[in-house]
């Protein structure tokens, strides 16, 4: 197995609508592993993760045509995949609405926490802790405004809400981190910022 980093450059969207493959498979492997991860944090569940993953990536060829009339496909694709993962959580639990699936806590995981070397193991502890007194639509913002960097108008549109809305939650969010974590707002945003995708 070689041991080489691939460098992913942003999807050419106007190629992928054109029907370009190699663009679209560009976008495949650019997206597969920022998916995947993101699902992570409702399920475990690898097969489920893996069907959701190519179920929003297949459906995205399948509507190329429409792309240029999509403000942010960055944010389609996140949203797409969330209802579809949704969908099928649903499905297998036969239980469970929609609504009360959509407040699943995102799980802030151990390969999400490594915070780099030089940040001390109890401030990653405490963080961890910090995080888990969140609520999960707080969860989730952080983690797409952190984890994913994406903008608070793409974050309105995976959550579909509005982007007054969605400033209110991660700055309530993060002040109780600041609170719970007695930091200066500066230094928490630096140690999220930290916090490797």
């Amino acid at each position: 197995m070689l041991n080489c980093v691939i460098e992913l450059s942003t999807p050419d969207w106007l190629h992928i609508e054109q029907g370009d493959k190699e663009a679209y498979s560009q976008a495949y492997i650019f997206y597969h592993k920022k998916l995947y991860n993101y699902g992570r944090k409702f399920t475990e569940n690898e097969a489920l993760l893996e069907d959701a993953v190519q179920e929003a990536l297949m459906d995205l060829w399948k509507n190329k045509e429409r792309l240029s009339s999509i403000s942010f496909p960055h944010t389609y694709l996140f949203s797409s995949f969330r209802h579809i993962l949704f969908k099928k959580i649903k499905q297998e639990s036969g239980i469970k609405a929609y609504s009360a699936i959509s407040d699943t806590e995102p799980e802030f995981g151990a390969d999400h926490l490594m915070i780099r070397n030089e940040t001390d193991a109890a401030l990653k502890q405490r963080l961890q802790q910090a995080l888990n007194t969140l609520t999960p639509r707080q969860r989730e913002a952080i983690f797409l405004r952190f984890y994913e960097e994406l903008s608070y108008e793409e974050i309105a549109g995976v959550l579909d809400i509005s982007t007054k809305a969605t400033y209110k939650i991660v700055a309530r969010a993060l002040l109780q981190l600041k609170r719970s974590l007695s930091i200066p707002m500066i230094s928490l945003l630096l140690l999220l910022r930290t916090v490797p995708l």
